[in-house]
């Protein structure tokens, strides 16, 4: 299990556009080797 250090407010967000009624584009963006994609995918 991965664990997000002070991600709290990201995770969030994610999980309710994840979950909304209504699509909607979420660009993930920053320096590489930072774990965007696995903060992507972690609350699928």
């Amino acid at each position: 299990m991965i664990s997000f250090v002070d991600r709290e407010t990201e995770l969030d967000t994610l999980q309710s556009r994840y979950t909304a009624d209504e699509p909607s584009l979420i660009t993930v963006w920053g320096r590489r080797r930072v774990g965007k994609t696995e903060l992507a995918v972690s609350r699928r």
